[in-house]
């Protein structure tokens, strides 16, 4: 009975936590470059058998969720006309001197400072295959990048890494960044700069929706559940009490 107890709660945290990702995702649908979370739930008992090595007896019915991690899936291109926006055409991340640290991103919504700096939105400068940020002296009007990412009339090359295999982690907004300790990230040979592009976010609208329902559905259960058995563990204590 109290096993009961645990399943229900597990399976109201589980979903909780899922019901939370795919509502972030939704409410990026329209962010430029965005890359949707997903997750995962295994059995409490398997994973507890995985981590130890050994065999725990009959297994059980409670869950755990796992992740979340991030769909690499490609969003739709759109050709924008602006010559600062920047897609990436196949697999790759635009390498962002982040205000903490070197970061990632697909969003390639730039922007030209004063100085002629290519940043993000938020400032922070794009760099080049050199490790120095991309400067465009002549401003927007002479910015053009070659499908290499080789920016003209400079010697620069906009830097285009591939994802890691142990994947990466949200630093914020669009950002992404590599876990502590991590190997650094190599190039990324297939990709291709198309500019006056951007991709758009690979989140689907009616998917996302469709999962979102099945969660809150999922919750609604998981509590009628929880309140199931503490009505029968009430009725057992009072059968114990009438005895």
């Amino acid at each position: 009975m109290i096993r009961g107890f645990y399943t229900a709660v597990a399976g109201l945290i589980a979903n909780n936590g899922r019901q939370a990702v795919v509502a972030d995702n939704i409410a990026n649908v329209s962010t430029t470059g965005f890359k949707a979370s997903r997750t995962s739930q295994s059995a409490f008992q398997l994973e507890l058998a995985r981590s130890t090595g050994g065999a725990l007896g009959p297994l059980a019915t409670a869950v755990i969720p796992r992740g979340p991690y991030i769909d690499r899936s490609p969003g739709p291109l759109e050709t924008t006309g602006v010559p600062t926006d920047l897609a990436i055409d196949g697999e790759g991340l635009f390498v962002i001197a982040g205000t903490t640290g070197m970061a990632y991103t697909r969003a390639g919504n730039f922007l030209l400072d004063a100085a002629g700096t290519l940043t993000t939105q938020a400032g922070e400068p794009v760099l080049g295959t050199d490790g120095k940020p991309i400067v465009v002296p002549g401003g927007a009007s002479t910015f053009s990048v070659g499908p290499d990412g080789t920016v003209e009339g400079t010697k620069q090359k906009i830097a285009i890494v591939a994802w890691p295999e142990g994947g990466l982690e949200r630093r914020g907004g669009t950002l992404l960044g590599a876990p502590a300790g991590a190997a650094p990230l190599g190039a990324a040979p297939a990709a291709v700069v198309r500019q006056a592009s951007l991709e758009h976010s690979n989140v689907d609208l009616a998917t996302a929706m469709t999962e979102l329902i099945g969660y809150q559905r999922s919750l609604a259960l998981n509590a009628r559940a929880l309140s199931i058995q503490d009505e029968t563990l009430g009725d057992a204590i009072q059968f114990g009490r009438l005895r």
